[in-house]
């Protein structure tokens, strides 16, 4: 009987925690509140962040540790600022569902122009189909269930985001159907596997003298860790990871060498990785910054690829996803290598902090942090230094790092401790960002006060855009002159910290741990001091840079 079917809204809702999902992150909107009042009596708890990019950047992050993020708001005014976080979930592959409230049908046929409307009601459907890898306007009731099937389930076999959009005269629609129909498999990603593929992998691997594995942030969507390390310990391969990747494995492995990034990482793993006769590439993306601002030299011929859609050995590619195989790989008999030439891991090679008085430097900036990252820490690192300072810094538990280091949008990493705090609240996230990055969306500060959350905030005040300067500087890289440590007073919870010397920092590290209460801590650094790492990316950059003048 009709009765006995959900409607529309609470089919959503039930989907959603069918995937374990517990939180939703967003704002309200009068074209979305018939939703968010159905949320409100669900299992599901709403998160209000202080803006929609927040919102996005929050959800985020929680599909990242937890596997679907949810963001919910309302049309256009609300999407749109919505667009470039599921853009940058999108590209570094995120699962993360966007649900957008809209105007109703009847309404729409009735009035020309409604509220937050642009140019056509149908734009921001069309501009998510660019950044989705499923969508669908809720239209026909006869035809919800199955749009929001199929969008949930592309979002979690692609680990990409999808985007339903749900106008206010469809939440409390009953459909007229008996039974929701059948979700179709997704194309592309039949489990058929062809014959041998594993065994010609192996072949090339057992075939070679030196290998090495270059892990990649697929690994961690996919959750191919375990398999991935059997791999390397059968066979005694040393494993980098790339700069996206990071914590995407055991980095207190005995395997694990450190972060490979051209000549932007370490120069050791660099020589090393580059000199390999095997590279063998498990769910990489080959960007720019993981490819060390394209200053990587890996020979193609000599690279074995397993990604999410694609296979090759050397030239010979595979109609396979070859991270599909990694299960079988693990599984088969390796010859056991010599590592003998492999460099030192990092971690072995970074001496202790010993704070002084001396006023604090990136250098004695990345000694504190890389000492005080233990288990049950998730670093969040924004774009820019504070991205670069975290390199080589090792992070004990695999997951336990997040950057949108290919994206690359400024603001990512304070809302990002809301998805951190409510998928994982046994995980403390510490935030590591930069003044301009702060000035952004810091304000969602706020919003990890209201729900109790505990976050180690640092904002590094160098005076602006310090990524910028090496490059091409200028007055326009400058930002205003904020008070950070006393933001804590402005939201009424936390204790805020000004640091100033390797002494500051040491005790205010120590003090906020022992306090698990939010905590902010303001770290002055000269303009014009970063780390290594971000000299050698902004030296590649500024040729480019200063070619197109």
């Amino acid at each position: 009987m009709q009765k006995d079917r959900p409607d529309i809204g609470e089919y959503l809702i039930r989907k959603i925690a069918g995937q374990g999902a517990r939180h939703v992150f967003g704002i309200p909107g009068d074209y979305i509140l018939n939703f968010y009042s159905r949320l409100e009596k669900s299992p599901l708890q709403v998160i209000n962040t202080c803006d929609e990019q927040g919102a996005g950047f929050a959800a985020d992050a929680y599909a990242r540790l937890h596997g679907l993020g949810v963001v919910c708001v309302t049309w256009n005014a609300g999407g749109l600022k919505v667009l470039n976080p599921v853009a940058g979930a999108y590209a570094e592959e995120s699962p993360l569902l966007v649900i957008a409230g809209a105007p109703g049908w009847q309404e729409r046929q009735k009035y020309p122009l409604l509220h937050h409307k642009a140019k056509e009601y149908d734009d921001q459907a069309r501009m998510f189909e660019h950044v989705t890898v499923a969508s669908a306007v809720i239209r026909e009731p006869s035809e919800a269930y199955r749009d929001i099937d199929r969008v949930l389930s592309a979002i979690v076999s692609h680990k990409r985001p999808g985007y339903i959009e749900l106008p206010r005269d469809m939440v409390n629609v009953v459909p007229d159907i008996e039974t929701p129909h059948p979700t179709q498999e997704i194309p592309g990603h039949e489990n058929r596997l062809p014959d041998g593929v594993a065994g010609k992998v192996v072949d090339a691997i057992n075939a070679s003298e030196r290998p090495v594995i270059l892990a990649g942030v697929e690994i961690a969507r996919y959750n191919l860790e375990r398999a991935l390390q059997s791999i390397a310990d059968k066979a005694n391969i040393p494993v980098v990871s790339t700069f996206l990747g990071k914590s995407a494995v055991d980095e207190k492995s005995p395997n694990f060498l450190g972060v490979y990034a051209g000549i932007v990482g370490d120069d050791a793993i660099r020589r090393y990785v580059e000199s390999s006769d095997c590279i063998i590439l498990l769910g990489v993306l080959m960007t720019d910054v993981n490819m060390g601002a394209n200053t990587a030299v890996l020979d193609p011929d000599k690279m074995i690829v397993l990604a999410g859609d694609h296979c090759s050995i050397g030239q010979k590619s595979y109609p396979v996803p070859g991270l599909q195989l990694l299960p079988e790989i693990s599984g088969k008999e390796f010859i056991v290598h010599d590592r003998s030439a492999a460099p030192a891991p990092v971690r072995e090679r970074t001496p202790a902090f010993s704070p002084s008085d001396a006023k604090l430097t990136t250098a004695g900036l990345f000694l504190a942090l890389n000492s005080f990252v233990d288990e049950k820490t998730v670093l969040i690192a924004d774009v820019g230094d504070a991205a670069l300072i975290s390199l080589d810094i090792t992070i004990p538990a695999p997951g336990g790092f997040l950057c949108p280091v290919y994206y690359s949008s400024l603001g990512f990493s304070v809302p990002a401790c809301l998805g951190v705090q409510a998928a994982r609240p046994d995980l403390r996230p510490l935030v590591l960002c930069g003044d301009g990055a702060f000035q952004m969306t810091g304000m969602e500060i706020s919003t990890a006060g209201r729900y109790r959350m505990n976050p180690v905030v640092i904002v590094l005040n160098n005076s602006g855009f310090g990524t910028e300067r090496p490059m091409i500087d200028g007055v326009f890289n400058d930002v205003s002159a904020w008070r950070y440590h006393r933001i804590p007073e402005i939201i009424g919870c936390g204790k805020g910290f000004l640091i100033k010397t390797e002494k500051d920092l040491a005790e205010a590290l120590k003090e906020a741990q022992a306090s698990q209460e939010l905590s902010l801590l303001e770290v002055i650094l000269d303009p014009y001091d970063i780390s290594p790492q971000l000299r050698r990316l902004c030296e590649r950059f500024a040729k480019g840079a200063r070619h197109q003048e």
